[in-house]
């Protein structure tokens, strides 16, 4: 493996060790970040990232093997976390990640916004990670990703039939590139998740029925009209043009993971369509444009 697979592994052995959530109610952006960087080239950067992470939240969640585990009653309930996370690292030992992966994705697609979208982001980081590499440290976070979306698991917004799955990968960051134009209007903490929220989704997209990328679209739209209602978008977009090299560096330096995961995520969303909105997003996360 890389350098920086040696390195996301080590952060997310580190990260295992720390708890989910922060005295203050926010999500431990650490494994995500971590994920991030090493996706941005950032690999020197992963190691005091994930001992920073490792320091800021509680104990970790410790799996616990329940015999005759029923998810369908400890959906939701947080209480379970550490049998969610044994039930699926049981799973993906059984099975392989990629199987869980396209069983579990879409059935906790309808909580895609739970949590500020956090559960999903996670998971769709984890998913990347190791379709990567398959090792045993992302093994366990991606059942920790997943655990943690289903343990907080709650119905978002109402969703009607979805469309056609084909080309829905790219429709679902074409809808991330609306969710920038939102951001661009009004770039808040709030609104940036619009946008990584979606591109997580476009990480599954592979890893999932098509059917269920089409209901993952679908559910992208129903969040999105929720969050924007009675906002407009930006639609005189100004790019400066700053390299993407500099927009990583900037990010990192900058120690906020909400700059990383939208430079990165603004990066594959660019490549992808050459939306603008995409470059401007990330030059004014970190204070370039």
């Amino acid at each position: 493996m890389s350098e920086a697979s040696f390195a996301l592994d080590d952060a997310f052995d580190r990260m295992a060790a720390s708890g989910f959530e922060l005295p203050n109610g926010f999500v431990n952006h650490g494994p995500m970040a971590c994920e991030a960087l090493a996706a941005l080239g950032c690999e020197d950067d992963i190691d005091p990232w994930a001992r920073r992470f490792a320091g800021l939240s509680g104990r970790g969640v410790e799996p616990v093997s329940a015999a005759g585990f029923e998810w369908q009653a400890a959906l939701g309930d947080y209480r379970r976390l550490p049998e969610w996370i044994g039930y699926l690292q049981g799973a993906i030992d059984d099975d392989g990640w990629t199987p869980v992966v396209a069983s579990w994705v879409p059935r906790l697609l309808p909580s895609l916004a739970v949590a500020l979208f956090h559960g999903a982001i996670r998971a769709a980081h984890a998913v990347r990670a190791i379709d990567s590499a398959d090792t045993p440290a992302r093994r366990a976070e991606l059942a920790r990703a997943l655990g943690y979306w289903a343990a907080r698991f709650r119905r978002g917004e109402p969703v009607g039939a979805p469309g056609e799955p084909d080309g829905v990968a790219r429709a679902i960051t074409m809808a991330a590139g609306d969710g920038a134009r939102h951001y661009l209007a009004l770039p808040t903490i709030y609104n940036l998740h619009g946008v990584t929220g979606a591109m997580a989704v476009e990480l599954f997209a592979a890893h999932i029925p098509s059917s269920a990328g089409a209901a993952g679209l679908a559910q992208i739209r129903a969040e999105h009209d929720a969050m924007h209602r009675g906002a407009a978008p930006v639609t005189d977009i100004h790019v400066v043009g700053v390299a993407d090299d500099e927009l990583a560096k900037t990010a990192t330096a900058s120690l906020d993971p909400h700059q990383v995961k939208l430079v990165e995520a603004c990066r594959r969303g660019f490549q992808a369509t050459g939306d603008p909105a995409f470059a401007a997003a990330a030059e004014t996360v970190v204070g370039l444009s």
